[in-house]
């Protein structure tokens, strides 16, 4: 993380940004920001430890946002149980997947870094990560439902880990692919209305649908 926010730091971030855009992690050099930013290599390193660093300055914090979100969600969903209104899940899903496009799009280069640029970086393997652990949390909510009496396929973590990863993978391909807002929302539309109807079979819960 950044040593402190100084004037100079703030000046420093679109440099930085630029050149990881530009090039990726990997091919990504101090001196090259340095240069961008007009200032010298060493006067970087007082703002940050190495490149890595820098990396992690853009992206942590949309990190930390995502993650958060998606707890929040978790938490609706048991809210739903708690309420008796299991029926509302999937339609609340399609408002979140909607709601969740504005939300790339607000953030839409820092995306871009983590999806597309972030290779040498402990952010490489996201959407694997992030597929793990949603399919720990819906193992969870999908056991919560059996334990309420609630008739609920057995999917292995695997199959999980699968689904929702293609999942997230075709949202992203909107960040991928540099399509405008207004496409993306279409896309992802699209996209619900096919596999919904899927997950609900794949989960044994038309009845609950």
């Amino acid at each position: 993380m950044p040593k402190d926010k100084t004037d100079t730091y703030n000046r420093l971030m679109p440099s930085i940004k630029a050149e990881f855009l530009e090039k990726g992690f990997e091919k990504a050099s101090v001196r090259s920001i340095a240069s961008r930013a007009g200032m010298s290599a060493a006067g970087i390193y007082r703002h940050f430890k190495d490149k890595e660093a820098m990396f992690d300055a853009l992206v942590a914090p949309l990190v930390d946002i995502y993650l958060r979100n998606y707890q929040e969600s978790m938490q609706r969903n048991y809210a739903l149980l708690d309420a008796e209104e299991i029926k509302k899940f999937w339609v609340i899903s399609k408002e979140e997947g909607l709601q969740y496009v504005n939300f790339i799009y607000d953030q839409f280069e820092e995306f871009k870094l983590l999806l597309t640029r972030s290779n040498g970086t402990k952010y490489q393997n996201f959407v694997h990560d992030v597929s793990e652990m949603e399919a720990k949390e819906m193992t969870r909510l999908m056991d919560e439902l059996r334990s309420r009496g609630f008739s609920v396929k057995d999917i292995s973590q695997d199959e999980l880990h699968m689904l929702i990863s293609g999942y997230i993978t075709s949202i992203f391909e909107v960040v991928i692919h540099d399509y405008p807002r207004e496409k993306a929302i279409t896309h992802v539309k699209t996209l619900m209305e096919f596999l919904f109807p899927g997950w609900i079979k794949a989960f044994g819960m038309e009845g609950i649908a």
